[in-house]
């Protein structure tokens, strides 16, 4: 009987023996790659999720701030129309004019019409925008002191863009009329009536609301009818203009800065309320927006941190199992592998005995028991690594991980490095017992039976 045949018939007629070791060595090497696929899989998987959820709040918080670009420009826009409808918030007059005798009677020290043309061409001034030259003065109309007003075409500034124009947009021959100044002894004048202004007639284009301002007693009429009404050709009152939003505290002093480089003898007022909501409106919008990307961040933070800890928790746990459980249980399975080994040479001592004394030499010996080993390390290692495989893939669909099968397959010097080890391993935990077979004398084992 060859060595072949011979350890054919060692298996079939030892079956239990082979089982008990071929679970052992299947059980280590389902462990020993099951146990790294699935730390090492879970790690993938985590450094994935977490740079997927990085990402994505990246891209959420730059499309919050797109949006909030968005409507800061949308808001913008409409300040700037609201800001339109409230009126201008500068007053550009002569530097001798008192300013009690503006404010409460509207008298200013007149200046030339060109300062308004000087202004508009003059690229020095950026900071002050939609320039209209007026000319105001109190007048008897119907018998009640009114507002007269004349309002020039508002003034092209070239180096700067240019925007809807601002103030009143008067035909020549034609009168605004304040709400309370369209008042008559008679009702209120109408569109398409007649008025007549120190002994000019003018047709009224417009009655305007009631708004509580000084347009309420105004005649609003083109600057050229009101320089002929009042005798004053080529001269103004003031100049009225928008401030821009200077995002500096001395806001007015840059502007006035500006104005003395171009009209040293002018001076400006600032009608400040006026000039600071569109500055406050977009600040308090900022401010909200800000604070939402804040609050998102907070969230994501935490959330972030959350799974982070988790993630960490379970690794702990699996690089514990990896690094302790499994290499303990692989050492079980070796010892028991020994032990089933050791006890198949007790019992077969006869058998052994007898075989050496039919002139099998030492080599047959060790390759029937050790023959035996490597076999059922090359078999349970291969059946090892596919139970193992298997049950990486099948607990990475789990709701324990939840992750990428991508992430949870065995690395290919894990399964080579238990393939070539399952049978070294067995082959060292037989070789003792086999070293024990070897040296018994088969005359003392014949003679015991």
């Amino acid at each position: 009987m060859n060595m072949l045949q011979l350890l054919k018939a060692e298996i079939l007629h030892r079956k239990l023996n082979f089982v008990f070791s071929f679970i052992a060595v299947v059980t280590a090497a389902t462990l020993f790659v099951a146990g790294p696929t699935i730390l090492r899989g879970y790690q993938r998987d985590s450094d994935k999720r977490l740079t997927e959820m990085q990402q994505e709040t990246d891209q959420t918080l730059g499309e919050m701030e797109e949006k909030a670009v968005k409507d800061l420009a949308h808001l913008d826009k409409r300040t700037k129309r609201i800001m339109r409808d409230l009126g201008f918030n500068l007053r550009i007059v002569h530097k001798n004019t008192d300013l009690t005798q503006l404010f409460a009677k509207f008298v200013s020290f007149d200046m030339p019409e060109s300062y308004v043309d000087k202004l508009a061409g003059s690229p020095e001034i950026t900071k002050i925008v939609h320039l209209v030259a007026t000319l105001k003065q109190m007048v008897e109309v119907d018998g009640q002191s009114r507002l007269l007003v004349g309002f020039a075409p508002e003034s092209t500034q070239s180096h700067i863009e240019q925007k809807s124009p601002m103030g009143f947009q008067i035909k020549p021959g034609t009168v605004y009329l304040g709400n309370v100044a369209a008042k008559k002894e008679q009702g209120m004048y109408q569109v398409g009536d007649k008025i007549t202004v120190l002994d000019n007639e003018f047709s009224v284009a417009r009655v305007l609301p009631l708004d509580g301002s000084e347009n309420d007693v105004a005649i609003a009429m083109h600057l050229e009818d009101a320089q002929r009404v009042l005798n004053k050709p080529d001269l103004i009152s003031e100049i009225v203009a928008l401030g821009c939003k200077c995002k500096t505290v001395n806001r007015i002093e840059e502007i006035t800065a500006q104005l003395e480089t171009v009209l040293p003898d002018t001076q400006v007022i600032e009608l400040r309320m006026q000039a600071i909501a569109r500055e406050d409106q977009r600040k308090l919008v900022t401010k909200y927006n800000d604070q939402q990307m804040e609050d998102y961040k907070d969230t994501r933070k935490k959330i972030v941190d959350e799974e982070t800890a988790g993630k960490a928790t379970m690794l702990n746990v699996l690089e514990g199992v990896t690094n302790y459980v499994i290499p303990l249980i692989v050492l079980v399975c070796v010892i028991w592998i020994g032990l089933l080994a050791w006890s198949n040479v007790r019992e077969r001592r006869a058998e052994i005995g007898l075989l050496r004394a039919l002139g099998r030499n030492t080599s047959h010996i060790i390759v029937l028991f050790l023959g035996k080993a490597v076999l059922i390390g090359v078999l349970g290692g291969i059946i090892g690594c596919a139970v193992g495989a298997g049950l990486a893939s099948q607990l990475a669909g789990t709701a324990l991980f939840d992750g990428s099968l991508v992430n949870f397959r065995p690395d290919t010097g894990i399964l080579l490095a238990t393939v070539l080890g399952a049978p070294l391993l067995a082959a060292m935990a037989s070789y003792l017992p086999t070293l024990l077979a070897i040296r018994q004398d088969p005359a003392v084992v014949l003679m015991d039976h």
